[in-house]
């Protein structure tokens, strides 16, 4: 009888563990189906996102890849991508329905879901797949062309990717002197409070050093137009209110995560899907979360590489006996790798703060878009090959 594992996202997650899933378990389980589920037809490499969307820095070869042709390798009857979204999850059912993009409805019922559906950025910012492909594409060349008007531009929030964007502004505009960057942040330093201080202050220095301008302790409670300019109001913690011009403010802040079909008995109070210690949902032990979507870990690139490496050593036992091995984790240490501009960097492992060329090397060079296509293409994970 047909297992059908239904993969619900094609992102950072669902992509590589569907890959697996078809280019490796099915060698030991034979009657294994795998349909893949995402809005997007193109795999968008965000992680390189901050400087996708600065122009003249990257090509879309670099970052954007259609589906159906990453997976065109695979036999038919092993293999279905639906270009559309969950609607209804039925986990008590073993079912799923599935609007496509077309306007139609699918129900599916599967052996196995795996939820990787992640999360959207606020106000359609292209951090991260927005909506459909053309949805994605008109983001990015919406942002593109605003950058490339601006004389000048302020980042809201300073997380990591308000910093990243920001670095990528300072290496081609700031330093140069031929924009004005700024970038607001609510605490005193950039970046997370667990993160140290130390790479929080590198994290500020550095942006200094490329000439973007950092404004601490504030938040942006109104954003307005005046004049062809966008007028934001900044709200200090003591309540005090200024006035801040700028030709482009370009949010950072902010995610909406894409679990809304799931059941609510499924979601913890802050809408995230709820993961036992076996990347499972609590009650169904065919139903397996990754990712952004799940509450068990920080919302980072590598544990969702330790996440999508556990589940993938667990296919052949889950199947053969339904048995999986726990995942094991230290919820206190802090993985954490910043680029600023495509020459600096800082970061964090657990207690140690790598060198800014050691960060460099890893991540600011290339901001993974050396690896992406082999990645996009199942061979490998960020961490290497399977």
């Amino acid at each position: 009888m047909t297992k059908t594992v239904v993969v619900l996202g094609a992102g950072m997650a669902g992509l590589p563990i569907s890959h697996y899933l078809l280019s490796h378990t099915t060698t030991s389980v034979p009657d294994l189906r795998v349909i893949l589920v995402n809005p997007s037809d193109e795999f968008y490499w965000n992680l390189a996102s901050v400087r996708a969307v600065v122009p003249g820095q990257l090509s879309e070869d670099k970052y954007l890849w259609s589906i159906p042709k990453l997976f065109a390798k695979y036999p038919s009857d092993k293999f279905e991508f639906l270009a559309g979204k969950a609607e209804t999850l039925s986990p008590d059912s073993n079912s799923v329905v599935v609007a496509l993009n077309d306007g139609s409805k699918r129900s599916i019922d599967y052996h196995t879901v795996i939820i990787a559906t992640g999360s959207d950025s606020k106000d359609g910012m292209p951090w991260k797949t927005v909506g459909t492909s053309q949805q994605t594409r008109a983001a990015l060349a919406k942002l593109q062309q605003g950058i490339k008007d601006a004389k000048s531009i302020v980042v809201g929030g300073a997380g990591t990717t308000g910093v990243e964007f920001a670095g990528e502004l300072g290496t081609v505009y700031a330093k140069a002197g031929t924009k004005a960057v700024t970038i607001i942040s609510a605490d005193t330093l950039p970046l997370e409070s667990r993160v140290m201080e130390s790479t929080r202050s590198t994290a500020k220095s550095e942006l200094e050093r490329l000439n973007v301008k950092f404004i601490a302790g504030a938040k942006i409670t109104n954003v307005t137009e005046a004049g062809g300019q966008q007028v934001l109001e900044l709200t200090k913690k003591d309540g005090s209110k200024t006035a801040l011009k700028t030709d482009l403010f370009v949010p950072t802040f902010g995610m909406v995560l894409n679990t809304q079909f799931a059941p609510r008995d499924m979601l913890d109070a802050q809408g995230q899907l709820q993961q036992d210690k076996y990347l499972r949902a609590p009650k169904y032990k065919n139903v397996f979360v990754l990712g952004d979507a799940g509450n068990l870990e920080a919302k980072q690139a590598a544990m969702l590489e330790n996440q999508i490496r556990h589940l993938a050593k667990q296919f052949d036992s889950y199947f053969k006996s339904g048995q999986v091995e726990e995942y094991k984790f230290d919820p206190s240490k802090v993985m954490l790798g910043i680029s600023i501009g495509s020459g600096r960097g800082t970061g964090q492992v657990g207690t140690w703060k790598p060198f800014s060329l050691i960060m460099w090397f890893m991540k600011s060079r290339h901001l993974g878009t050396d690896k992406a296509m082999d990645i996009a293409a199942g061979l490998r994970t960020f961490g290497g090959k399977w």
